[in-house]
């Protein structure tokens, strides 16, 4: 029996569709949780390697901790936020990546170990479900047709606060000391945890009496739009909504898709994790101060925009899969653009922002739309997380073979870079050859068409 708030949703539509705050929100917390969680971290550990004297494959093992933990946490994270439901799951992911953050800035142990039980263990594996992979399956059920829009649009957030996070952190460095950025960021954790708190919705769009995309209710139904579904042999309105169908889990694990992405994660997923890491650290070592490192960082984040936009703007009229491919090796390219500058080759840095902000842009922007695309909504965090399972040992050598062929270099990230931005080149031509979308999505799609529905792949 319908509620009497569902009762006064569908009968009164809302004037701003709850879908649009809910990418908001996911924006907001893309600022604040990448800004702090991935590009402002290798500002901090550039510290930690200097001030702290950790080494490089010590700093490489307590990223890659993350990955290796994001991997065997996926798939039951994965089936909590499908079941559970993404808010709490977002909330909880902040507050622990807070105390985490505090604890590593007090510093209660001088020690790796540490590092790698406050970033390594509670930041990255509560920020692996508390930012996109919740976010995204909140808009999941808010918007199918535009679905890739809109998961594209709330990635813009975290390259507004990579371009923000990134410097302020190295001021707060040079000013204070790492310690305080540390903390600071920790706090940040918090207020994304509190606004996930009062601003994500727990239910789909059904729950409130609504239907995704805004679409009109059966109410609103004009008697031509009843009678031209008629027309094609519908007994009501269609929406891209009936047409989408939900893989199991099991049947996903049949898919050629499936394996495509699996390779994808192993032999180039750790890029994303570890470049950032180095990236400061690499450019200090070419002649350049703390605070010239991190404005160098921040060149590829305008470029990102652009990869972001594109995916916004044509992810939902072409194949997702060309954008995920292109994610992966176009990253790969922008790497070895920055293994060879130096400080008279710095152009170097300049053109590595060009080549590497818009394909890494795209990454985030279409990962989980390309995930609904090929498997359907009911499991969009559980699938995923499976597939994790199984590339993550992959990537989290990858990740530690990156830290100690740096160590062997005498500290060089040349060998390091070279064989990061290669991996991911081979990653992106293996998604681009195997990966197919499934049948069972391929007929969906054509019986859409026989009703005027165009579907995403």
């Amino acid at each position: 029996m319908a509620t009497q708030a569902e009762v006064k949703w569908a009968l009164k539509r809302p004037r701003f569709f709850p879908g649009y705050t809910q990418v908001i929100m996911g924006a907001i917390n893309a600022f604040i949780g990448y800004g702090a969680y991935m590009y402002s971290w290798g500002v901090i550990s550039s510290s930690l390697i200097r001030v702290e004297k950790l080494s490089r494959a010590e700093m490489a093992f307590g990223t890659a901790l993350g990955r290796l933990e994001g991997g065997l946490e996926a798939a039951p994270a994965g089936y909590l936020i499908d079941t559970w439901g993404p808010k709490w799951m977002s909330v909880l992911g902040f507050i622990i990546a807070g105390v985490g953050y505090i604890l590593l800035g007090l510093w209660l142990v001088k020690a790796a170990w540490w590092m790698w039980l406050t970033y390594g263990f509670m930041v990255t594996l509560s920020m692996n479900w508390s930012l996109y992979t919740s976010s995204n399956k909140i808009i999941s059920w808010y918007f199918v047709k535009t679905r890739g829009r809109w998961m594209a649009l709330q990635t813009i957030g975290a390259a507004f606060g990579g371009m923000t996070m990134v410097p302020l952190m190295a001021a707060i460095i040079t000013a204070t000391s790492w310690n305080t950025a540390a903390i600071t960021t920790g706090v940040m954790c918090f207020v994304g945890g509190a606004l996930a708190a009062f601003i994500y919705r727990n239910k789909p769009p059904q729950a409130y009496g609504l239907l995704p995309d805004n679409e009109k209710l059966p109410h609103e139904r004009t008697q031509e739009e009843l009678e031209a579904a008629r027309a094609r042999g519908a007994i009501k309105v269609m929406t891209a909504d009936d047409f989408l169908p939900d893989l199991g889990v099991f049947d996903a694990l049949r898919t050629r898709a499936f394996w495509a992405l699996v390779w994808s994660g192993a032999i180039a997923g750790f890029q994303t994790w570890i470049f950032p890491v180095f990236l400061v650290d690499h450019i200090r070592n070419l002649g350049f101060t703390l605070q010239e490192a991190a404005y160098y960082q921040i060149l590829y984040f305008p470029m990102t925009l652009v990869g972001r936009l594109l995916v916004a703007g044509l992810a939902d009229r072409f194949n997702p899969k060309w954008f995920s491919a292109y994610a992966t090796g176009g990253a790969g390219l922008g790497i070895l653009m920055v293994a060879y500058a130096t400080s008279e080759r710095a152009w170097l840095l300049y053109a590595y922002a060009v080549i590497y902000g818009p394909p890494l842009g795209m990454g985030p922007a279409v990962g989980n739309h390309l995930n609904a695309t090929w498997f359907g909504r009911k499991w969009l965090m559980t699938i995923p997380g499976i597939r994790s399972l199984i590339d993550t040992p992959f990537a989290f050598a990858g990740s530690l073979a990156v830290g100690m062929i740096a160590d062997a270099s005498g500290g060089s990230y040349v060998g390091a870079f070279t064989f990061m931005g290669l991996t991911a080149i081979f990653g992106g031509l293996g998604l681009q050859l195997i990966g197919t979308q499934p049948k069972p999505m391929v007929e969906a799609r054509r019986k859409a068409r026989e009703f005027g529905i165009r579907m995403q792949g």
